[in-house]
């Protein structure tokens, strides 16, 4: 595992982190008054047990996408402007079109890709278990190459609200992105789309750095619509988290312009 790599950088990090595995982590001025200085400095994250433990955590996550062709991640600056709209448009065409599609709802507080992927189903579905101990996520009835996995199948009550603080997010983030078996009847994904919250979050960073230790992202669709505000908004996501955390290519959709390009 190399020393200096984006993913090791933790998610409450500051926002010019050189790197908690850098020989300056924890000396640095980018370092003055992150909460992890002093362990970076220590040496914490270079120790013989610390790296086991992420190269442990990069092979789970690329045991459990090996079978997944290509990652796009899907987000916007702003709420409200059709970013999961977008994100269900895109995986019902693929599917459509004949390709095996899963669509991950990383939305925690506001899953909204179950309704959209399974209609009023949704409130009836719920995962199972595969025979390796893997959460098996929810296929639309009629079109079995097509994929759901949500908090929302794991909630009691669909219309519960999710109110947690960062750290069992990525918890559970890291728990989709390692537990659910997209094996299904297809042997795999050929696109596994990611529908993220608004804004620029835990979930974001979280997903990116596990993506990008499984070396997965393939891409990012930016969301947006034409008013200024909106444009100016989502221009935050084109430095944080993406171009901080992956390489991931620019990519500017207006509403209509998706609309247009995810129409049968």
């Amino acid at each position: 595992m190399t020393s200096n790599t984006p993913t090791d950088t933790p998610s409450d990090a500051n926002a010019e982190c050189v790197g908690p595995t850098a020989a300056e982590a924890g000396k640095a001025s980018a370092c003055a008054g992150c909460p992890n200085q002093q362990k970076c400095s220590s040496g914490a994250f270079n120790s013989p047990e610390a790296i086991a433990k992420a190269q442990e955590e990069a092979n789970l996550l690329k045991a459990s996408l090996q079978n997944v062709s290509h990652v796009l991640m899907v987000l916007s600056g702003k709420g409200g402007v059709g970013k999961s709209t977008v994100a269900a448009q895109l995986a019902h065409t693929l599917a459509s079109q004949g390709y095996a599609v899963g669509l991950l709802d990383v939305d925690l507080c506001g899953p909204s890709a179950p309704r959209m992927v399974l209609g009023e189903r949704h409130r009836d579905a719920q995962i199972t278990t595969s025979g390796s101990g893997g959460w098996v996520p929810v296929y639309n009835p009629d079109h079995p190459n097509l994929a759901c996995m949500s908090i929302s199948f794991l909630l009691q009550d669909h219309d519960s609200a999710v109110v947690w603080r960062g750290p069992r997010k990525n918890g559970l983030i890291q728990q989709f992105l390692t537990q659910v078996d997209w094996t299904g009847e297809t042997d795999g994904l050929d696109y596994l789309i990611i529908d993220t919250p608004p804004g620029t979050s835990d979930e974001h960073i979280s997903t990116v750095q596990y993506l990008q230790k499984a070396n997965a992202v393939s891409g990012a669709i930016l969301v947006t619509t034409p008013e200024e505000v909106s444009l100016a908004d989502g221009e935050y996501l084109f430095q944080f988290p993406l171009q901080r955390y992956a390489d991931v290519e620019k990519s500017r959709m207006h509403i209509s312009e998706a609309q247009r390009l995810t129409d049968p």
